[in-house]
Order: C-alpha cells, then structure tokens, then sequence
C-alpha cells in the first residue's frame, strides 16, 4: 500500500468517527427542536381553552338585556273567572292563580291544566310538591289539589287561621276558638285523620305559624305567650309517625325558647324532611330533625337590622333587610342561605322593590312592571322592565343562552325570554 493510500484511508476513517460524533448531536438537537414544538403547541393549546373557558364562563353569567315575548293569555280566559282579587304562586312547572271565585293551574306553555271554582272571603295557599291546599281563612272549608286536579274537600269544625300541606297530601289545619288552639289533620281526600294536638291560649301561647315536613310526619309550631308579663316566643317540634308516641300523648320531640328570648317567629318551615327554618324579628335559625327524637339547632343567621322581607324556595332561604346606613344610595341588603345555614352571597342595593321572591337560590325582585334577577352567586342576571305589571316570576329554564320566564300579573300570563 503506497503513501497516499494510507494517508486517504487514514482521513476517510476521521471522516466516519467525526460523523459518528456528530450523529447523537444531531439527535439531541432534533429531539430538542421537537421538544420546543411541542411544548408551544402545548402553550397555544391551553392558551385557546384558556380563552374557551373564559368566554363560556362570561357567556354563562352575563347580564341579560333583550326581552322577547312569547305567548301570552288573560289570567281568566279557558274557564278563569276575572276578579279584583288574584295571587300568584310558583306551583310544578308553571303558576297557580287564586282569586276569591276560584283558582286554576297553568303550566309553562301556558295551558290551563284544571280549574277549580269555589267563594272564599279570604283565600290561604299552601304549597308542597305538586300538592296545594287552599282554605278559607276565618272559615271552614278547605279544597286539595294536585298536578290533575283537585283530589278532595275538608271542613273544619272551627275557623282556620293556618293552613300547611305535605308532599303526599296530608294537610295540617290551624283552628281556634276562644280558650285555644287545635290542629286537625286531613287525608288528600279530605277525610279526618286520628290526630289531633291542642294547645290552651293561656298556658301553651298563642300559635303565630305552623310547618309540615315534606313526608307529613313532623310537624313544627311558633307561639308566643307571656312570661311574667313579658312576651317571648317557644318553637315546639311534634313527631306525629311511630317514633313520636314514645314522647307521650302531645308528641312533643323538641322545644326551643331560650335561643328566641325578646323576639317573636313568624314564620316556620321544613325545607326537606330533616332541615327546618324558622323566621324571626332577629334573623333566621337553621334546624336539623335528622335524629326524629331530638332535633337540634344547627345554627342562627342573625341580624340587628329591620327585616323588610323573607322568601324561600327549595334549598335556599333569603332575607332583605334595611341597612341602617342614614344617606346611603344603597339602602337595601339582601341575604342569601342554604338551608343548612351556609350564607351564599350578600348584596346592597337600591332597588325599590314592592315584591320578592326566590327561585332555586336565584333572587327576584319586581316593582310594578320592572324586575331584577340576581344568580345564584349574587351577580346581577337581568334587570329591565317589561311590558305588563308583575306580581310572580316562575323561571321555566336558564342555561348560556337566556332564561325563559312565565309571569303573572295585571290579570294576566305570559312567557317571557331574555337574552
């Protein structure tokens, strides 16, 4: 082999080891340059659903402005009976009318599902599920519906003064005369049941409200009576299945007296079959009857400002009282709770409302033909004004796209989309 072929073999062999050097340099460069491409892609990817969730969640909880108008019909038409008198109630999945001649369920396409006429001076509704029971307050008859229509009538010996129905019908009536109290109890088809709990005027006190539990066997009352002279408030909680014949003939599970010292209940009731609620001139209570023998006091949402309005709905309670603040552009607040008594949101405004209402946690308020919707976390959903005077809002959906809304009012339905 002569000089230069040794020479040529020598430099063709550094030729392949330089390039053998050189091939895992490439690689890590590549693999590099690879790894960056990825890692911006990855980066643009979740920028874009960054942005995705961003819009969704500004879509999802924007104020409404557009009022668009759907059917719409007059309160006493298809069998109604016009009156000077109408209420409204949320009721399954559209408004119930009362008025003095008479009431009627219409349903969210505004179909009048059942009528039912009767006379009453002064109309009491109680509403549980898809039962209503609606008494004659001061007098003795009583009519119980439900999604069909009306399932029976009761009378009473004595005038009502209070009316609560439960989920499967039973209905719990108040009665007085002179020296005390009576509760009576009555099957969906009006039949008398065998309870019966008294209460005498000048030993128990007098009862400012009562409450039945959505199964129909619990029963929660407010009274008040003097003291020494002095007025106080008792909560008494009755077990009116098995387990309360073990607390003797009264049933009596629960009484709660010294928590309401100096202040007066007005209004109780059982949100669920092991939460009740008690509204009182110094906030709310919050209660659990999980364990029917001993119901316990979960918590007090208390409040030394002056209470305007209390509305409940489902698993939410809410209350609006006057904030105190002398000069103040917003001299409302407005409370929201669950039922366990965990505050959701509060909010000051000025909105000067004549009703209010609650709708799944969602707050409504209304004034003449104005109305305002907060969320469920207190933000602002629509507030506008429409077209005819309101007196009940029943929210038929929400989702991104709007919400659909059947209102009464000025003797008259309709259906209501804001967008």
């Amino acid at each position: 082999m002569t000089e230069g072929n040794r020479e040529s073999r020598k430099q063709e062999l550094r030729r392949r080891m330089v390039n053998a050097e050189e091939l895992p340099r490439q690689e890590r460069r590549s693999r590099r340059r690879q790894g960056r491409g990825r890692y911006v892609l990855l980066l643009l990817l979740f920028l874009v659903l960054l942005m995705l969730l961003l819009a969704l969640h500004w879509f999802f909880r924007r104020e409404l402005r557009s009022v668009q108008r759907g059917w719409s019909m007059e309160s006493f038409a298809e069998g109604g009976v016009q009156s000077d008198y109408e209420e409204y109630f949320p009721y399954i999945d559209g408004l119930l009318r009362v008025t003095r001649d008479g009431a009627g369920y219409i349903n969210g396409a505004g179909k009048t599902v059942w009528n039912q006429s009767f006379e009453m001076a002064e109309p009491y509704v109680a509403i549980s599920g898809t039962f209503a029971a609606i008494a004659d307050q001061g007098k003795n008859a009583i009519y119980i519906m439900n999604a069909a229509g009306t399932t029976g009538q009761a009378e009473t010996s004595l005038p009502i003064t209070k009316l609560s129905v439960s989920e499967t019908g039973v209905v719990y009536a108040l009665t007085e005369d002179r020296e005390a109290s009576y509760i009576t109890v009555f099957t969906k088809e009006g039949g008398t049941l065998d309870i019966s709990i008294k209460s005498i005027l000048e030993g128990d006190g007098y009862p400012l409200d009562i409450a039945v539990s959505p199964d129909g066997t619990e029963l929660l009352c407010s009274f008040a009576y003097l003291e020494n002279g002095v007025l106080q408030n008792r909560l008494v909680f009755y077990n009116l299945s098995e387990v309360g014949q073990s607390a003797g003939s009264n049933r009596v599970v629960g009484g709660f007296s010294d928590d309401f010292k100096g202040h007066l209940c007005g209004r109780v009731r059982f949100s669920g079959n092991a939460l009740a609620q008690a509204f009182y001139d110094g906030g709310v209570a919050f209660f659990s009857t999980k364990l029917l023998t001993s119901p316990a006091l979960l918590s007090k949402q208390e409040t030394t400002e002056a209470i305007r309005s209390i509305a409940y709905s489902g698993d939410y309670v809410g209350v609006i009282t006057d904030t105190e603040q002398e000069g103040s552009t917003e001299p409302y607040r407005l409370s929201v709770y669950r039922t366990n008594g965990q505050k959701c949101y509060e909010r000051l405004f000025a909105f000067p409302y004549s009703g209010f209402t609650l709708d799944d946690g969602r707050a409504i308020l209304y004034r003449e033909q104005e109305l305002c919707i907060y969320d469920r976390r207190g933000k602002i959903r629509f507030s506008g004004t429409l077209e005819a005077p309101v007196s009940e809002v029943k929210i038929l959906s929400d989702n991104a796209f709007g919400m659909r809304l059947m209102v009464g009012g000025g003797g008259r339905m309709e259906n209501i989309s804001l967008r």
